[in-house]
């Protein structure tokens, strides 16, 4: 811990070793998991969670009708609760993400999924939490302890919902089943290695990039497709440590109405990996660009398009696309929303007005 100087930090740099100890944990029980699954006949997927999970559930809707092609809809616990559970019933599959197990809201979504008569699994990080004994079936991510705001904890539980979708698709026939393994295990050894490899050469870029822009008194974080999960939770993570307005849009609405709001003072985050957000994003930064904001973007190393357009660009593996950046480019702007609270002389490891889990309203 004295290397890092704070939990989030050390958190960040556990994220390699946890999606390995993730993805080999889960492999064969994702195949049973699945297999009780499609017994079941289910017609619909509803994914709910709270904060930083509920946003993983929106990763998770994106990898699910992408690779198994079935209907989902990610939800805000309580949401779910009061609302959409009018539509819920025994032809419904509902996944219960929480860090923790123990969100109060989340619990209850689980709650209500059951008195209507469709089938739950839950995902979280501790397998005898009170959302794991509850629920029909659970999956679990190996993240450990995680003492600091959600970091390892959000990119295990996307990798894990990622590996879910690819196991799916391979039991239903939506891909070929030894093509859908091979995708997991190829990803379950580059990832991590990616990842590490990553971290270690940008620390120092996204320090100087913080400390550049810590003063900035809006940041916009925009993704298209799977990475505009990406941007929420970074926005998130950058209200809750560094304690700058931050908000997150997809690349399409970004233009109807929150582009009026950019001026000098505002940054502009882009993920733009290759994908078929790609060029509308291109487009969209070149407006901001005449507007006067600053861009800070992150895509291929290769992509000298955005690199031209950029005021600050961050290099990144040229053979992942939309679907595997949603989780891989996540690490890298955690770092800047440590190192932005660093700069601001602000403790990422101590909230002010929340709680890490939520166990009472």
């Amino acid at each position: 811990m004295a290397k890092y100087g704070h939990y989030m930090l050390k958190e960040i740099y556990d994220e390699p070793e946890s999606i390995r100890l993730t993805v080999k944990a889960g492999e064969k029980k994702l195949q049973k998991v699945v297999r009780t699954l499609k017994g079941i006949g289910f017609q619909r997927i509803f994914l709910v969670g709270c904060g930083s999970s509920y946003y993983s559930g929106i990763a998770g809707k994106y990898f699910i009708e992408k690779f198994a092609k079935i209907h989902s809809s990610s939800v805000p616990a309580l949401e779910f609760v009061k609302y959409a559970s009018t539509v819920v019933g025994a032809e419904s599959l509902v996944i219960c993400v929480s860090q923790s197990g123990e969100t109060i809201e989340t619990l209850k979504a689980l709650r209500k999924a059951k008195e209507k008569g469709a089938y739950v699994l839950s995902l979280t990080n501790n397998g005898k939490s009170s959302l794991a004994r509850e629920t029909d079936l659970a999956i679990q991510t190996s993240a450990g302890t995680e003492i600091g705001p959600g970091t390892k904890t959000v990119v295990t539980q996307m990798m894990l919902l990622f590996d879910l979708a690819l196991t799916m698709a391979g039991e239903i026939g939506k891909l070929p089943r030894e093509r859908a393994s091979c995708i997991i295990s190829t990803l379950a050894n580059e990832v991590p290695k990616t990842i590490a490899r990553v971290l270690r050469s940008k620390d120092g870029c996204m320090r100087a990039l913080a400390r550049k822009y810590k003063d900035m008194r809006d940041i916009y974080i925009v993704g298209s497709g799977p990475c505009f999960p990406c941007a929420l939770q970074v926005s998130n993570l950058i209200k809750e440590t560094a304690l700058i307005h931050a908000e997150a849009f997809s690349v399409e609405e970004f233009r109807h109405g929150p582009m009026e709001i950019l001026d000098l003072d505002s940054i502009f985050i882009a993920i733009n990996p290759l994908g078929s957000g790609r060029t509308s994003l291109l487009k969209l930064i070149e407006r901001v660009k005449k507007i006067g904001s600053k861009v800070i973007s992150l895509a291929g190393e290769r992509d000298l398009d955005t690199r031209r357009l950029s005021d600050e660009f961050i290099s990144m593996p040229r053979n992942f696309d939309e679907w595997q950046a949603s989780f891989l480019y996540l690490p890298i702007l955690q770092l800047f929303a440590y190192y932005l609270a660093i700069e601001r002389n602000i403790d990422p490891d101590n909230f002010r007005n929340i709680r890490k889990t939520w166990t009472s309203e």
